[in-house]
């Protein structure tokens, strides 16, 4: 995919969440830089202190918690175009990303510095009005999240997921759904039957 493809698609995605000129877009575009990635690899890892946002453009990535025992915790997963990806955090206080990105499948993502953001943002209120929707959603998505594990069964999260992952469920494996739910794959698998069953 050649970049100025890239580019409309994400032109088209931001806009979409909150209006950009195109102009104002063609002035923007010298910020951003492309990346490529394979399946298995890695955005960053724990630890690190990320710099950038990573905005979606092609592929499927996981984030992930690490316990001290070596266990995995599936946070999220990005697969839409458009998708922000980053740690928040790190970008905005310098700390250490609290969780890894793992790529899942041939990943292509343009990305732009968190400095070069911000002096988009100084520079123009479309920008601004981006940044504050896109942060805006963020915290919906972290809200609904928090909610379904305090208020719902495992049932009702999985239900969740193939609502708002419909695109990725027969593609990811079982046990990152699993994770992501909070739940065994024995559970897992046991949801299903029962699904299929009513």
């Amino acid at each position: 995919m050649n970049i100025n493809k890239q580019f409309d698609i994400l032109y088209n995605v931001l806009n979409q969440i909150s209006p950009i000129t195109f102009i104002t877009w063609q002035e923007s575009k010298k910020y951003f830089s492309t990346k490529s990635l394979n399946k298995g690899d890695h955005l960053f890892l724990m630890e690190d202190k990320v710099t950038d946002f990573y905005f979606l453009i092609k592929g499927l990535a996981r984030y992930y918690y690490l316990n001290e025992d070596g266990k995995e915790f599936n946070k999220s997963f990005a697969e839409k175009q458009g998708h922000l990806i980053s740690s928040i955090s790190s970008v905005s206080h310098g700390l250490p990303s609290p969780f890894s990105v793992e790529i899942l499948s041939e990943f292509i993502t343009l990305h732009i510095s968190y400095k070069n953001i911000l002096i988009l943002c100084e520079k123009n209120i479309e920008w601004n009005n981006l940044l504050l929707r896109i942060y805006e959603n963020l915290v919906i998505k972290k809200e609904k999240r928090e909610a379904s594990f305090l208020l719902l069964d495992a049932k009702q999260r999985y239900e969740i997921f193939l609502e708002d992952y419909s695109m990725i469920s027969n593609i990811v494996h079982d046990y990152h759904i699993a994770s992501y739910l909070g739940i065994t794959n024995v559970s897992l698998s046991r949801i299903r039957k029962e699904m299929k069953l009513t």
